[in-house]
């Protein structure tokens, strides 16, 4: 996700500034040039694997669909937060803005909110879909018998369905805050695009501050703490009948299947609360960590600080891969057949 969307200076204290505006932007380009895009590269491969793997495997599993949903999610994602605009907007020069003539920054400006909703609603899903998982792996490991009845393919596509359109819904909503400038720079002489915000915001802050209070609760508190509780309710569950499930050796194979995919789910999920952690450190400590989706200018820190953030966050929609090879012999066998196998049988041809 992104920050910047407005750099406007409001009426408030004056805070001594640890960084310079110099050093700000040589460690931004760093983060966003360098560091960010190259775990980001890693992780839209890594989902693209992933997509075409679970998709050969098959999606009558539920636990599939909700995997396939989150590597689109975590990809989409990926690449709305790298977009071209965004970075051109931020880093690519002394100003923040568009510097091109008018048509040309106004296009770019269309670019922009066609990633940044995609990297916010794609963000809000991502960070919401391990709390279906972990729903769907507690109906597994508390009522498996009424498994196949409660948890269906059909309804877990409704849900994740349900959960795409209310996030890309709620920011495409959330865009209308924002609205298109071109002025002059007198500083530099020069004449940008600068995104700020509209008179619809200005009309409307009360609904601004509601919603934004209500994603901090839908994305940092509400899916992180259940996935975290739940994950722990699984984790004391699987102790509790791993005794009787060694003793039932005609059901043994079925059932260490089973428990190996919900220890690869209880994995992702881990990640997903280590990450959303991060993510709500602004919260308890908003003099050094900023997170808000349109800015009051925020403090030289506070913008690197959001970009170390967001690094938690890439790191989180990249690293699901490398959970499934590891953990899911089926996956990991599937993987080999798909692209391991076939590329030493060319090797050897030619």
């Amino acid at each position: 996700m992104d920050i910047h969307a407005v750099n406007e200076t409001l009426p408030q204290e004056i805070l001594v500034e640890i960084l310079s505006k110099e050093q700000t932007q040589e460690v931004l380009q760093i983060l966003m040039l360098g560091i960010t895009p190259a775990i980001s590269l890693f992780g839209i491969v890594g989902n693209t694997f992933s997509i075409i793997v679970l998709a050969r495997q098959g999606l009558h599993k539920c636990s599939n669909i909700l995997l396939i949903s989150l590597a689109i999610s975590d990809l989409t994602y990926l690449i709305g937060f790298n977009s071209v605009p965004k970075l051109v907007y931020e880093i690519m020069s002394d100003v923040e803005g568009f510097l091109y003539v008018r048509s040309v920054s106004y296009f770019l400006y269309v670019l922009y909110h066609i990633f940044h909703v995609m990297d916010y609603g794609s963000g809000g899903v991502s960070l919401t879909l391990p709390m279906l998982i972990t729903v769907e792996r507690l109906v597994a490991v508390f009522l498996p018998l009424h498994f196949k009845q409660i948890v269906t393919p059909s309804r877990t596509w409704a849900a994740v369905c349900c959960v795409a359109v209310f996030w890309y819904m709620f920011f495409i909503h959330m865009s209308f805050f924002l609205t298109f400038e071109y002025k002059i720079n007198t500083e530099f002489n020069i004449s940008f695009g600068l995104i700020k915000r509209s008179a619809y915001h200005y009309a409307h802050i009360d609904m601004v501050a509601m919603l934004e209070e209500s994603m901090s609760y839908m994305v940092m508190k509400i899916p992180p703490v259940f996935t975290l509780v739940g994950c722990l309710a699984i984790g004391i569950r699987i102790k509790v009948v791993s005794v009787k499930r060694q003793a039932m050796m005609s059901k043994n194979s079925k059932e260490a299947s089973s428990n190996r995919t919900t220890k690869m789910l209880l994995a992702v999920c881990s990640v997903y609360t280590v990450a959303c952690g991060i993510l709500s450190l602004p919260t308890y400590i908003p003099q050094y960590m900023y997170y808000t989706m349109t800015s009051d200018a925020p403090s030289n820190l506070g913008r690197i600080m959001y970009q170390v953030m967001n690094i938690a966050l890439c790191i989180n929609s990249s690293c699901n891969f490398v959970i499934y090879v590891v953990m899911n012999k089926t996956f990991r066998d599937t993987y080999k057949s798909l692209f391991i196998v076939q590329v030493f049988s060319k090797t050897k041809r030619k």
